[in-house]
């Protein structure tokens, strides 16, 4: 989906991440080992942590008091200097990592951090761009997601793609003979608690001791099951309390589990996940990935679900002329109340076209994306720049009921009068904006949209209201006062003073 003609359209604005950046190593096999994913891990840390704060873990991963174990995983957490420009510091480790790390059977990403908490759209992933495939077959649509995510990474140039799930995991199957099972009079849960307590133990009855409970927890010897053929010698006890061994009575089989099964209304969908890179549109992204897409040819069975990123894009945009629209309205409808007219208010409304041009314009020298921020700058821009033509209008109509002047009189004897109080509330607002649309401070590239938009616009617009509004004033009230209401201008004679001769 394309963003707008002039400026592309973007959720947040790129700067905008926490100053930490994570990389997972899940292996595409489950031939790795720890120790194979702990030397990795540090290698990653060696090429990021310059002069850097750098924390990380191996055997799986935390979130808050969440912990996810997988000795096949590790990560790590770098916390950068302030100022420093996160996703430029993220591409750099990336193509470090990729010409100086060899990643046979290895994923090595490293991703901006993500604001815990902050949810940007519906997508299911937490990515800026989603790319969402459906099909019934497990196997072809993970052979269509190895296809397309192949053809993303050779191709796609604004951003980096990966699978959104876990990869598949290593384990050990145990699937037992129910029938003989059900014959010596052992239920799935006899047979589950057998197993648990052989490999971790279990926890039969406490101690007391004091005013404490502790744990009894009755386990085998450490080392007694190292392999997969040692599980087939555990013993189960029939109803008879008859000893029968597991391998009597299930086939034991090594296999790969899926990491995640993800579903969306019911059925299975493959999801990639792909993070924009530095100066790259949201917009831009969707495009390409749509014009890549459109070049393959997806198995049969398999479908390409709309873009959760592309569609929350698309209501932005549509926010943006809602909002200001209603926002419009809003003040026309408080303007001609006040005035007991239309065409006062609608003076003074042609300002905003001229505060939005003037936006648009400071967008485009910027290359600032349309975002969550730019429509708030943009409603915020409607009700500030109307206060300029509001003055003026005001007092052009009062010297015109005082004086019984002609409109264009009028106009002419108020621009003049309200040109300073213009130029000071105007130049204040604008030098107050001018650190904000600068980028100036910590954190401040959140809001450099908005100010961008309204500094540009309340610029611009005080520039051509101080000409076009006279202008539109003089016109409009000609054009809707017949002739014979249009006051006539009152010429007073003054006496010319007489000199007495002495």
């Amino acid at each position: 989906m394309d963003g707008g003609p002039i400026a592309p359209g973007n959720f947040t604005p790129d700067q905008y991440r926490p100053s930490g950046i994570t990389g997972d190593l899940p292996p595409r096999h489950h031939g790795r080992r720890k120790p194979h994913s702990d030397a990795s891990c540090r290698r990653v840390a060696a090429c990021a942590t310059r002069d850097r704060i750098c924390f990380y873990h191996f055997g799986g991963a935390l979130f808050g008091t969440s912990t996810v174990s997988n000795a096949l995983r590790g990560s790590s957490s770098v916390t950068l200097k302030p100022g420093s420009n996160v996703q430029a510091y993220t591409d750099r480790i990336n193509q470090l990592v990729a010409e100086q790390i060899p990643a046979i059977g290895t994923s090595i990403r490293m991703r901006p951090g993500s604001v815990r908490g902050l949810i940007l759209s519906n997508s299911p992933s937490r990515a800026d761009v989603d790319v969402m495939l459906q099909g019934a077959n497990t196997d072809i649509l993970e052979q269509a997601g190895a296809e397309v995510l192949a053809a993303l990474e050779s191709q796609a140039t604004l951003a980096s793609y990966e699978p959104d799930a876990a990869p598949p995991q290593p384990e050990v199957q145990i699937r037992p003979d129910w029938q003989r099972a059900a014959a010596l009079g052992l239920s799935a849960e006899a047979i589950g608690s057998t197993i648990q307590t052989a490999l971790d133990g279990s926890v039969p009855t406490q101690l007391q001791r004091g005013d404490r409970l502790v744990d009894i927890r009755v386990q085998l010897e450490p080392q007694t099951i190292q392999r997969a053929a040692q599980l087939r010698s555990i013993p189960l006890f029939t109803s008879t309390r008859q000893p029968v061994q597991l391998g009597d009575l299930a086939t034991i089989t090594s296999g790969d589990a899926p990491g995640e099964i993800q579903r969306i209304n019911q059925r299975q969908v493959l999801i990639l996940e792909g993070n924009l890179v530095e100066g790259a549109s949201l917009s831009d992204a969707l495009s390409e990935v749509n014009q890549i897409i459109a070049g393959l040819e997806l198995p049969a069975g398999v479908s390409l679900l709309p873009s959760s990123a592309a569609e929350t894009n698309r209501q932005i945009q549509l926010a943006l002329q809602l909002l200001g629209g209603m926002a419009a309205f809003l003040v026309f409808v408080v303007m001609a109340v006040q005035y007991n007219s239309l065409i006062d208010p609608l003076v003074i409304m042609l300002t905003v076209p001229l505060a939005l041009a003037g936006g648009i314009l400071g967008l485009f020298v910027t290359q600032t994306a349309i975002g969550a921020t730019v429509i708030v700058g943009a409603v915020l821009l409607v009700g500030i720049v109307v206060n300029n033509a509001i003055i003026m209008v005001e007092l052009a109509n009062q010297i015109r009921e005082r004086d019984r002047l002609s409109y264009r009189a009028a106009i002419l004897e108020a621009a003049p009068l309200r040109l300073r109080p213009i130029l000071m509330t105007t130049i204040t607002t604008v030098l107050g904006l001018f650190p904000l649309a600068l980028g100036i401070g910590e954190g401040s590239e959140f809001l450099q949209p908005l100010g961008i938009v309204v500094f540009s616009g309340l610029s611009l617009a005080t520039v051509l209201t101080l000409f076009i509004i006279p202008c539109f004033y003089t016109l409009l009230h000609e054009l809707g006062t017949p002739r014979t209401k249009r006051p006539r201008p009152v010429v007073v004679e003054e006496e010319l003073p007489t000199k007495v001769l002495r």
